[in-house]
């Protein structure tokens, strides 16, 4: 009888095992070191100025609202808004015809008193003769009193006639120059070298005495930005005391104003006071009246360790940072983010502002580092995307 081999599923099986035990037996091949090029940054405790920021805008230091001394249609305008305008330059003109009318009515009225006054003049005179004559019959003893009286009365009643004639013309010649000062109000023109900012007025419209007809801002006195400051802050502020400003439509960097006024009447209504910082002369861009800007108000002084948010790197939902080890690897640090902050340079002087009251996203910002990170610590603030425990870093430039 011939006898048949064992299957060999059973011992194919035995040879996987005793392979599987034998592989167990052996470590893995330790993954190999990168070495990333990044840039990087020692991070410190930092002592600086915290600011709180208020909504703010451009006005001219000097501005003028011009106005009429009488009512009239506006029947020319020589100037549109925004125009520059120098000294005595035309803006508007306003109907004279009521002034021309009354000025011949008056013209009419000094004729006819120099005529009256003419007769006056010459019948007083006939008057003052006739009375010679009767002072000296009288001491004839020729004509009697009552005669003399008669004729000395008719003098001194022609005499007082002149008079008031006389001051009637006076009358009229002041009006005439009354008239001729509110002729120069029929054009109102520009009173210094400015812009005009606004006007209030068409042409052809009917304007009253003493409205509001345009607005002039002069440039060359300079601008202020003008803020509603939260009154809590009014002990701290003072005039030219130094704060931050922004004005984002001329650029995104801050820069450093001075107080100019600090208007101590508290509104109120919101429980804000009015604040002016003078705005810097310096700079090939020109702020308008009416722009947009902020500033930014000293509240206190503190210690904070801050962090470039280009180092930060969200994973999932934690903040965390690579840390560059005393070996030069990364090491995966996850951290405890605070308020975020843009830190202006004043004098060599950190102030830090709230990030969010800047537009421009380019404008450099930090975080505070509550916890996970410590002062005079090196961290890596690029290709942080790829970069994986234990990477061995190279300064960037190196």
């Amino acid at each position: 009888m011939r006898l048949l081999p064992p299957p060999p599923g059973p011992c194919l099986a035995l040879l996987l095992i005793a392979s599987l035990l034998a592989a167990c037996g052996r470590e893995a091949p330790p993954p190999s070191v990168r070495t990333v090029t990044a840039r990087t940054g020692v991070v410190s405790v930092e002592e600086a100025v915290e600011c709180r920021s208020f909504p703010a805008q451009v006005e001219s230091r000097n501005s003028v609202t011009l106005a009429s001394k009488l009512s009239g249609a506006v029947v020319e305008v020589m100037a549109r808004e925004g125009a520059a305008l120098k000294a005595g330059d035309p803006v508007m003109r306003i109907d004279d015809k009521d002034l021309q009318s009354r000025a011949q009515g008056l013209a009419a009225s000094a004729g006819q008193a120099s005529s009256e006054r003419e007769a006056l003049e010459a019948r007083a005179a006939h008057a003052k003769a006739n009375l010679e004559r009767l002072t000296k019959l009288l001491a004839q003893k020729v004509i009697s009193q009552d005669d003399f009286e008669k004729a000395r009365t008719e003098y001194l009643a022609l005499a007082r006639e002149v008079e008031a004639i006389a001051s009637r013309g006076k009358a009229v010649a002041a009006q005439k120059e009354e008239l001729k000062s509110l002729g120069a109000y029929t054009r109102i023109t520009a009173p210094f070298d400015g812009v005009l900012a606004r006007r209030y007025v068409d042409l052809g419209a009917f304007v009253n005495a003493g409205q509001p007809l345009a607005m002039i801002d002069d440039v060359a006195s300079g601008f202020d930005l003008v803020a509603q400051v939260d009154e809590s802050l009014l002990p701290g502020l003072a005039l030219g005391q130094q704060i931050v400003g922004a004005l984002p439509a001329l650029g995104p960097e801050p820069f450093a104003a001075k107080v100019s006024a600090v208007v101590g009447r508290v509104d109120p209504a919101t429980r804000t006071f009015k604040l002016k910082a003078e705005l810097p002369r310096a700079g090939a861009a020109q702020p308008k009246a009416g722009m947009y800007g902020r500033v930014f108000l000293p509240v206190r002084t503190s210690k904070k360790l801050l962090l470039p948010l280009d180092c930060l790197r969200m994973r999932g939902d934690l903040p965390a940072v690579f840390v560059v080890g005393p070996s030069g690897t990364a090491e995966f640090r996850v951290i405890k983010p605070g308020g975020h902050f843009v830190k202006v340079l004043l004098d060599g002087k950190p102030f830090l502002t709230d990030s969010e009251a800047f537009d421009s996203p380019g404008a450099p910002g930090y975080v505070e580092v509550l916890s996970g990170l410590s002062g005079g610590e090196r961290v890596v603030c690029s290709a942080t995307e790829t970069l994986r425990q234990g990477d061995r870093i190279a300064e960037a430039g190196q």
